[in-house]
């Protein structure tokens, strides 16, 4: 019967072992119980909220196999009408890096930061975050504990822009922290300049099936905003002298060497003497 089983009836067979082997990201949030009833839960977008500005956010942890002792993280946020993503890479899980990282994302922005939705994790749920918002009059919200898909637009980020680019390894250094920030430097430019992306418009049950609606027009999120009647002329202006400083070529040559660099610093820090991000970087040369 082996000897007659085509692949593809092999492939069937095996499947349910396949998925039980393959490798996963684990998940470490970690409730932040504080503050929780300062902090709205929010389910869905408003109509009011439908507009460019609105982010969730979350952090990917890079942390491989096993989540004990510290490693770096992700921080990504994703504009839930465009799509924009903006990612920015943490020393360790304290909410410290998150409340650093999220004022250089403001400041960065092309136009206003209105508000930003996160789950129920330490370093978001925390006094310091809630100040920092009410004193810059952005919107907090939450999602519900155990929904993962009340952050569905950031969610999906995470792995299409984080771990598709700089996959499941363990980062925990300082050189690799930095490294990942140089990846990034190049790759959000590139996703949200120049990558189009679909837009899920609706969801209709039919049955026992979810039927989903995507626009018809697929455009990149620097696309949907210069569309949008909310962006005002002056960020519209200001986004397109962006665009026209970049080379989707050189970003993504940019982005494939730093990565190289990247997995080059993760294999060999367990070395006596460990190779700096410099000499990583002149190590992987691109033509």
């Amino acid at each position: 019967m082996l000897l007659k089983a085509s692949p593809a009836t092999i492939d069937r067979k095996l499947k349910a072992d396949k998925k039980k082997l393959a490798f996963k990201g684990r998940s470490g949030t970690k409730p932040g119980n504080l503050l929780k009833k300062q902090i709205p839960v929010r389910v869905y977008y408003a109509d009011a909220d439908k507009k460019p500005g609105f982010f969730e956010i979350d952090t990917v942890h890079h942390c491989g196999h096993t989540d004990s002792g510290e490693f770096c993280l992700t921080l990504s946020a994703t504009d839930v009408y465009s799509g924009w993503v903006e990612l920015r890479p943490l020393l360790n899980k304290a909410h410290k890096w998150v409340l650093q990282e999220l004022p250089d994302i403001k400041s960065s922005l092309p136009f206003p930061f209105l508000g930003m939705d996160s789950d129920n994790g330490s370093e978001f749920i925390n006094s310091a975050l809630l100040q920092w918002s009410r004193l810059q009059q952005i919107q907090f919200t939450r999602s519900r504990p155990y929904h993962k898909n009340d952050n569905c637009f950031v969610e999906q980020k995470n792995g299409s822009c984080v771990r598709n680019f700089v996959g499941h390894y363990r980062f925990s250094s300082a050189a690799e922290r930095d490294a990942l920030a140089l990846v990034y430097r190049s790759l959000c430019p590139l996703l949200n300049y120049f990558i189009p992306v679909h837009k899920l418009v609706s969801k209709i049950k039919v049955g026992g099936k979810t039927k989903k609606v995507y626009d018809k027009n697929i455009l990149s999120p620097y696309q949907r905003l210069l569309a949008s009647p909310d962006v005002n002329a002056k960020a519209k202006a200001e986004l397109a002298r962006r665009y026209a400083s970049y080379n989707p070529v050189d970003l993504q040559r940019e982005v494939h060497k730093v990565v190289d660099a990247l997995i080059s610093l993760n294999k060999g820090k367990d070395l006596e003497a460990p190779r700096s991000l410099a000499a990583a970087l002149q190590a992987v040369s691109y033509g």
